[in-house]
């Protein structure tokens, strides 16, 4: 073996143990925040519920909203959402089923097709990634550590979430407590002609919650710079399972 071929060898060994190493780092931060909010009980497939409440900033528009939210991994999800609009009371519906997505809205009923479609097959993925026990589950998930960033005044771990045909997500867990403070990704904004845009999802409040969980009261959404979504969480509850029929094509 020449030591061309013997330099070239130890080249590919090294970038492999690398790699290698660099995926343990990032499965060790996971499941510190796996374990600190006490979301390894719902490993691997997640079911939840949850409301909030909050301000809703697109177009020029403000507005207040409240909502309801059901999500089973790994590709389902249920909002409905209550608002009003120049005095004008609205009831939103929106179901994902895998590849089929469905809303409603002023009693209409249309299926959700083209860069929508998309976009609101991405939504539920990122609620995949947000539950993190698939990310530690799922072999189908690449992690790898990054730098962190400050959240507010926090210093945080990094890590980079890829899946193939997904859209990269980079998650940033706090120093000290283990816990998700912020979500990173490139997303398709809707509201500028489905432009790719920078999106920052940031999770504050944490508490207690049902069966020693910890949960996130605060969310906030940044889409290209400028706030899209400030909430307040609550009734944050797991299920062994959601009724199929939240899930099914509305009518």
């Amino acid at each position: 073996m020449t030591r061309t071929l013997l330099l070239g060898v130890a080249v590919l060994v090294a970038g492999a143990v690398g790699r290698a190493d660099d995926a343990a780092k990032a499965k060790a931060i996971v499941e510190k925040a796996v374990k600190a909010a006490g979301w390894d009980k719902d490993w691997p497939t997640v079911n939840q519920s949850w409301t909030d409440k909050g301000k809703f900033t697109a177009v020029g528009m403000t507005i207040d909203y409240t909502g309801k939210w059901w999500y089973s991994g790994p590709d389902k999800y249920r909002f409905e959402i209550k608002l009003t609009v120049g005095g004008m009371d609205l009831d939103i519906v929106s179901v994902v089923n895998g590849d089929k997505a469905w809303e409603s809205a002023m009693g209409q009923v249309q299926e959700v097709t083209g860069e929508k479609l998309e976009y609101v097959k991405e939504q539920v993925y990122a609620y995949r990634v947000y539950s993190l026990a698939p990310l530690l589950s799922d072999k189908g998930f690449t992690l790898k550590p990054v730098a962190g960033v400050k959240v507010d005044a926090a210093e945080t771990d990094g890590v980079e979430v890829a899946m193939k045909g997904k859209p990269t997500i980079t998650l940033y867990f706090d120093k000290k407590t283990g816990l998700p403070a912020k979500a990173a990704g490139m997303v398709k904004n809707e509201f500028d002609g489905w432009k790719e845009v920078k999106e920052e999802t940031y999770f504050g409040g944490w508490k207690d919650g049902e069966g020693k969980r910890k949960v996130f009261a605060k969310l906030k959404i940044v889409r290209g710079g400028e706030t899209l979504l400030e909430s307040e969480e609550a009734d944050q509850k797991v299920h062994d399972k959601l009724d199929a029929k939240l899930f099914e094509a509305l009518k």
